[in-house]
């Protein structure tokens, strides 16, 4: 309740006067406060009593207690303190003044400290035990607090200091140096043990309890702060005391000082760590500020001002002005009191907005977001400008050997300290199952094998074996590094070795992976006295070897791009080879899916239509998958083979592996934006919640994993990312272990192939430690043992997570995998619900061979290959061939005698291409490429695809590769040349860019007639699109802080594809309903919710489809529509799939949306997270989905209706 102003009158025996207005009922205490903030002579006068009436007024006596009429006055009167008992004695001080060089503790020190334990006020000590916490019992204070409730003379204290401080401050002060020794820090933490409860300073209860936030099963309790909001109070305490310590001495408080106070405290027991000091400045920035220098943020006696440097700034500061007594003592109290109020405040806030009065249920984190929150909203409250994040700069320098299990309790106690560490799944090891190497093998390979150090087989390996040289077709589906390579090496070797006329055929996705193979099958066959004139054929053969190994080659490797283009249409050349194919090898057989699978599934059946019907060969099909959901379904598809044996039961061993789910901490940030509410305005800063940089995070975890000996892939999404990781992992290394700095490397597309073979070699060996790479490695190339595995953001799929997992941990040895999180929320909803990623189902792999658009490209290029023929071939390319061959007639690509009958039917290529199938890119491989060279020798660092060229070089971009930065200093768009210098900067480069989606002749979402045949009816259409990325400018990056620096505008060409798109409109009348910004998250959801039913309609795989997603940055007007389309150029033909279901597939999204549990607005992975949004499933709003699917779906149902009615008319 409000009380009435009332105006008191102070006069001083000068003569000098003032009024003072009084809003509540302080003690005389807080007059005092008030008094030497106002009034001169207070200010100059170190210690004075005021009287009234001449009788002295007791500093706990409230000023209610004296009745004061108009006319009468309280007065102040100075005094000289006595000394102590307790003061410093005169022998340390003559020491301490001859030392004074020497930063010892100054004479000034001494007297401040003095003064202030006489006029300070006390607090009494609230001693806590375990009973009676227990209990709920009211908490106990020490000595005669007890009668002194008893006798309602309860003294009114508002500071922790007291009598029992006194002393620890004078040790203290007596303390070398800065330091405390074992008596000042066992004063320091008795102090520190009792703040225990954010407590009201006059009534010493719980200020949480004042007011409606209470829980009901703690009303009786004495205390309701949760133990987290405890660590803040004595966070903060710490740092009151020891930087008034400080300040007192005139030291600069700095991190250096900081650290070693809390490294000395800790040795007696003293929990806190930098983090929670972090936490500090993060929610209360008036009262705690961490700046870079003495320059930088505004400094207050008022505040706690920390430098956040290394520096030591330990000896007095010259020509500092000293510090009163009454401002030293006055600022601690004003500290205190506003970071009790405030953050009282600030809890009840949170209470208050989450309807709920159990406190305990929240965390520090649910505290840190809704300051944010709060803070974003445009609230009045003042708040000083922000601290930045508080980043301790400590790092390990030890190297000492660590086991993976060692490095997870090595990184709890250190780097992970700030609770990054939120989950660990212990997966258990598996026991090996042997079998004895088959007697039916012949003595060479029985003896190769023993040379390679293999006395007996894995359980799958021999059962595959088995059934590979029964001519049966396999598939093998195992987990990484179970020894898959064995089971096709070793039938294809022995059949070869017994049949000098037989033929194999290698099919590897990368070139990496034909590389690795080749190193292998040169190693097994050394013994081997026949010829099997095993060889390469990819883009990186010479002409001269490709010549050779068409003419002799017995054992072939070779990727599906090179079989489409180079083997098929010239296979009369390979004719040696087709005609005793004995076995067909697919590896890695799950990265076919897609519409890349799409396409090496028909190139598979144009290879077997060729085998059987021009060189008499039927080859067994050997195929080696990762774990998936459907791996013998999936291969027959494949390799449209009847029937295929599955090979599932790993016999392999696996040591014990810890999977850590690792959230980087929560930091304060500056953003500069300008407010969606005013477009045109200035850009503004505003402080933001967010989590510390993953690359950061990733890039220490690699540093300490490779200096403590352990062998490392640390995998990433990106090109830029990788680099990124290796360059501070680089300079960590630089600081912390200067020897092990260039033991990393990073591994990616874009190095020349003798750049990628050399690390491998250099890998494999073990000259090389970790490397940062792509999913270039995801796949099985042998790099020898690995330790540990890093994953920096979620790759995609749980299948591509388990696989990146999978290259740690080779037989019985146990291995460490870490998943470091991005902020996005699908990255987020991992770290909340880990179960839904060790739990959750592997993915299926799907392939469409029948897909209409992709089939008519590969008949085109069979018919090339070999006239088509139906009767015969309808069993390579199913019941569509007719109708397909037809469509290709009428566009001029075959031709056929129609003289003939059905089953002598032969239909020929007539078309315009002299080779169809370098027309048709069945992975998007560009031909157009961007050089980068280094100007100073003019060698050649990287050719980039054009899609991808500005991405990273433009003028003033930074390049960087293996760990070296450049700078672009011109780009030659015509010879499409980037032209860099090598240069040592300190920031890197981020394009500006969005991608729009064009359609092309369908401007009308609901046309004006409308087909009464068209079942299921749907105004949605499909048309051509056209799919454009426009760079607009780049923002060059603090690599230190991750702060923005400047922006830049660029003008450059934009990169465009045509596709196939599907849409619908959504009409303004929904639009109105939804807030503007819930609008553009609502239309990105409805886009994600529609892509995941696709495929329980239509055989496809996740990528294949693309929605339009919101940029967070890009504020253009969004177009009101619903729109998929193929993601590959020149399209798959889906999307005109897609459309005569749209409608059917919209009730299926809203279903899935409604029914789904999740809670927040941006969904989860199961309803509107999806695991291939590009710009990382940022603007998601679950609700305004629903509200503009179900609007669409009404629209439609109406608009029918009446269509119907009409036409009954």
């Amino acid at each position: 309740m409000s009380e009435l102003e009332t105006k008191i009158e102070i006069r001083t025996l000068t003569g000098e006067t003032t009024t003072v207005s009084i809003s509540s009922n302080p003690t005389i205490q807080e007059l005092k406060i008030l008094l030497k903030q106002l009034f001169p002579p207070a200010t100059t006068s170190p210690n004075f009593h005021l009287f009234f009436k001449g009788t002295k007024l007791s500093l706990q006596s409230r000023i209610s207690g004296n009745v004061i009429s108009d006319g009468e006055f309280i007065v102040l009167i100075p005094f000289t303190k006595k000394d102590k008992k307790k003061a410093v004695e005169p022998s340390v001080i003559e020491t301490d003044h001859k030392s004074s060089d020497q930063c010892s503790t100054s004479k000034f020190a001494e007297s401040a400290w003095s003064d202030m334990m006489q006029d300070v006020s006390r607090l009494r000590e609230r001693e806590v035990n375990e009973n009676e916490n227990v209990s709920c019992s009211h908490g106990e204070f020490g000595g005669a607090d007890s009668k002194a409730q008893k006798d309602g003379n309860m003294r009114n204290d508002e500071s922790l200091f007291n009598e029992e401080i006194d002393e620890m401050l004078n040790t203290m002060l007596l303390c070398g140096e800065n330091e405390l020794d074992e008596k000042g820090c066992k004063w320091f933490m008795q102090v520190l043990d009792s703040v225990n409860c954010l407590s009201d300073p006059k009534t010493s209860d719980c200020m949480l309890r004042n007011g409606s936030i209470r829980s009901s099963a703690d009303s009786s309790c004495s205390c309701l702060c949760p133990s987290w909001l405890k660590v803040l109070l004595k966070a903060f305490y710490f740092l009151n005391i020891y930087c008034t310590f400080l300040q007192v001495q005139q030291k600069t408080v700095t991190l250096l000082s900081l650290e070693k106070g809390l490294n000395q405290l800790r040795q007696f027991g003293f929990g806190i760590e930098y983090a929670d000091l972090g936490n500090l400045s993060l929610l209360f920035p008036k009262v705690i500020q961490f700046i870079e220098d003495e320059t930088v943020g505004r400094r207050s006696n008022n505040s706690i001002t920390v430098i956040k440097s290394k520096v030591d700034t330990e000896c007095p500061i010259k020509g500092k002005k000293k510090m009163s007594t009454a401002t030293v003592v006055n600022a601690m109290k004003k500290r205190e009191g506003a970071f009790k109020k405030d953050l009282c405040s600030t809890v009840k806030s949170l209470m208050e907005k989450k309807g709920s009065a159990t406190i305990k249920s929240y965390s520090l984190n649910d505290l840190l977001l809704h300051v944010n929150e709060r803070n974003n909203k445009g609230t009045k409250r003042s708040m000083s400008e922000p601290s930045g994040s508080f980043v301790s700069e400590v790092l390990c320098n030890e190297t000492n050997n660590l086991l993976p299990t060692e490095m997870v309790e090595h990184l709890k106690a250190g780097l992970g300290s700030q609770g990054q560490i939120v989950h660990i799944e212990e997966i258990n090891g598996r026991i090996a199952n042997f079998v004895e190497i088959p007697t039916y093998l012949s003595e060479r390979m029985q003896s190769a094998l023993k040379s390679s150090g293999i006395s007996k087989l894995y359980s799958h390996q021999a059962d595959s074996i088995e059934a590979s040289l029964s001519r049966k077709s396999v598939v093998i589906s195992t987990m990484t590094s179970s020894g898959k390579s064995l089971c096709y090496n070793l039938p294809v070797v022995e059949v070869l070795s017994q049949d000098l006329s037989a033929c194999a055929l290698y099919l590897f996705p990368t070139k990496a992976l034909a590389q690795d193979q080749l190193r292998a099958l040169l190693s097994m066959t050394k013994g081997f006295d026949v010829g099997m004139n095993i060889g390469i054929y990819d883009g990186d053969t010479s002409q001269k070897d490709r010549l050779w190994l068409r003419d002799n080659s017995r054992l072939l490797i070779t990727n599906p791009d090179m079989l489409h283009m180079s083997i098929m249409p010239f296979h009369n050349q390979f004719s040696q080879l087709l005609s005793n194919l004995r076995y067909v090898v697919v590896d890695e057989a799950h990265a076919y899916k897609g519409a890349f699978g799409c396409h090496v599934a028909l190139i598979l059946r144009r290879l077997r239509r060729l085998c059987a019907h021009v060189y008499g060969s039927d080859p067994s099909f050997i195929s080696c998958t990762a774990t998936s959901a459907n791996p013998c379904d999936h291969v027959m598809e494949l390799a449209s083979l009847p029937t295929m044996e599955l090979i599932h039961k790993d016999g392999s061993p696996s040591g014990p592996k810890l999977f850590v789910l690792w959230n980087p901490p929560l930091r304060m940030k500056t953003e500069n934006k300008r407010t969606r509410s005013n477009k045109n305005s200035d850009k503004v800063d505003r402080t933001v919640v967010g989590r510390a940089s993953p690359i950061m995070e990733i890039s220490k975890i690699f540093a300490e994993i490779v200096q403590h000996g352990l062998r490392c892939i640390a995998f990433c999404k990106t090109r830029k990312l990788s680099e990124l990781v290796l360059s501070y992992t680089r300079e960590i290394l630089q600081k912390t272990a200067p020897h092990l700095e260039n033991s990393i490397f990073a591994y990616r597309a874009g190095y020349t192939a003798e750049d990628r073979r050399k690390i491998e070699s250099e890998f494999f060996g073990g000259k090389i430690c970790g490397v940062a790479a792509t999913n270039a490695l995801e796949l099985g190339i042998d790099v020898g043992h690995i330790d540990v595995t890093l994953h920096l953001g979620f790759p995609g799929s749980i299948a591509s997570l388990w696989q990146q997992a999978g290259r740690s941990g080779r037989r019985e040895q146990s291995s460490l995998a870490i998943y470091v999180a991005f902020e996005g929320p699908l990255d987020q909803y991992f770290m909340k619900y880990p179960q839904k990623l060790f739990k959750g189902a592997i993915e299926c792999c799907h392939v469409d061979a029948k897909n209409p658009q992709v089939l008519e490209q590969h008949l085109a290029c069979a018919s090339f290959e070999l006239p088509l023929n139906v009767v015969h071939d309808e069993k390579y390319f199913g019941p569509s061939l007719k109708s397909s061959l037809e469509s290709l007639k009428r566009k001029g690509y075959v031709t056929t005698d129609p003289s003939r009958g059905p089953t002598a039917e032969i239909w020929n290529y007539i078309g315009h291409e002299k080779l169809p199938s370098h027309s048709v890119s069945i992975r998007a491989i560009e031909t157009e490429k961007y050089k980068v060279i280094d100007m100073k020798n003019e060698q050649l660092l990287e050719e980039i695809e054009e899609s991808k060229a500005f991405f990273q070089v433009y003028d003033g971009a930074v390049y960087m590769q293996q760990g070296k930065t450049y700078l672009v200093k011109n780009l030659d768009l015509s010879n499409k040349i980037a032209l860099c210098q090598q240069a040592d900067l300190k920031y890197y480069t981020k394009t500006r860019d969005y991608t729009d989606v064009e359609v092309v002749g369908g401007q009308m979402a609901y046309p004006v007639k409308i087909s009464n045949i068209q079942k299921p009816r749907t105004s949605a259409q499909s048309n051509p699109c056209k799919v454009t990325t426009t760079w607009f400018g780049f923002r060059r990056i603090c690599k230190r802080s991750q702060q923005v620096l400047d922006t830049v505008e660029l003008s450059l060409p934009s990169y465009t594809y045509e596709s196939s798109a599907v849409w619908i409109s959504v009409p303004q009348s929904i639009k109105t309903t939804v807030e503007i910004d819930s609008f553009r998250g609502g239309l990105h959801a409805a886009g994600h919710a529609l892509l995941h039913v696709v495929p329980l309609y239509i055989i496809c795989n996740s990528s294949d489809l693309a929605s339009e997603c919101v940029n967070p940055h890009d504020t253009r007007y969004l177009p009101e529509r619903i729109l998929l389309y193929d993601s590959h150029p020149g399209g798959t033909g889906i999307s005109a799939q897609v459309q005569p279901i749209f409608t059917e597939l919209l009730t299926a999204a809203l279903e899935l949306l409604t029914s789904c549990c999740c809670s927040v607005e941006t969904g989860c992975p199961n309803c509107v997270q999806n695991l291939s949004c590009h710009e990382y499933n940022e603007v998601l709003h679950k609700d305004a989905a629903i509200t503009i699917i179900k609007g669409v779906l009404e629209l439609e149902k109406s608009k029918f209706r009446e269509a119907s009615s009409s036409s009954i008319n």
